[in-house]
Parts: C-alpha cells; structure tokens; sequence
C-alpha cells in the first residue's frame, strides 16, 4: 500500500480531529525541552482494519527520515500505554527499546502508566562529534 503525505487542508481538520480521538483516547500533557535534540512522537497509529498492511512502518520511517540528515537529532522518543502490546512489539521490532516506565501517566486509561521508547538515530560517534561542536 502507498502512502501519500500532504499538508492537512482545513476542511480535513475535522476528520482528522476524528480519527485521532479514536485511535488515541488519551489527551497528551505538554513536553518540556531539554538536552540533545530529539523527534518525539507523540501521535501514530492505524486503524484496526488497515494494520498489518505496512502502514504504520511507512509512518514511522517516513517521520525518523526527516532526520536522518540532522545530527543534531540523536534520538526517537515516544510513549506508549503499558497494555498496549501491539503498540510496544511494533516499536521493539524497528529498534525502539523501552528505556522507562511512569506511573499515573495517562488519566483516563487504566491502568495509567506509560512505556518511554527511545530509538538511537545516531552513532555514537556522530553524537559525541555533534556534542563538540555544540560545546565549542
């Protein structure tokens, strides 16, 4: 199957709203920046009818290619519901590994803790040598 990525056009907004409060009923709290640059993802998903059709590995390459040139961006960092097996087998399978668990994370999803993933997108190497020169 072939995804086609475009701009959301303001009469999609809806839908699109829709489709997210489906796929994830949860309301995200608001992230704080700090340290190395990162991608955080906070919103992938396909409906049940359509998984298994390699959408959602399309999604995830397409958003970790947007960085692929940056070594600024060292990592992927993501949070998925501790139940949500699917969700945590899929990014174990595409080198996501889960780095913590937080308790309470989620408010109206039980149980509420959250799973912290996080991808390495650079070498090692190239993440000291981005340090440097950020340092210098």
């Amino acid at each position: 199957m072939t995804i086609t990525y475009k701009p959301i056009a303001q009469e999609y907004l809806s839908a699109v709203k829709t489709l997210n409060s489906v796929i994830f009923p949860v309301k995200y709290h608001l992230l704080k920046p700090g340290g190395a640059a990162q991608l955080y993802i906070i919103s992938l998903g396909v409906l049940a009818p359509f998984r298994g059709a390699g959408i959602g590995s399309q999604l995830l390459a397409a958003s970790l290619a947007c960085c692929e040139h940056d070594t600024a961006i060292q990592r992927a960092t993501l949070h998925v519901h501790t139940a949500n097996t699917e969700a945590l087998e899929f990014y174990s399978r595409t080198g996501f590994t889960v780095t913590e668990t937080i308790a309470g994370y989620y408010k109206r999803i039980d149980p509420p803790d959250a799973a912290v993933l996080v991808k390495q997108l650079q070498p090692e190497e190239q993440q000291q040598q981005a340090q440097q020169q950020q340092d210098a």
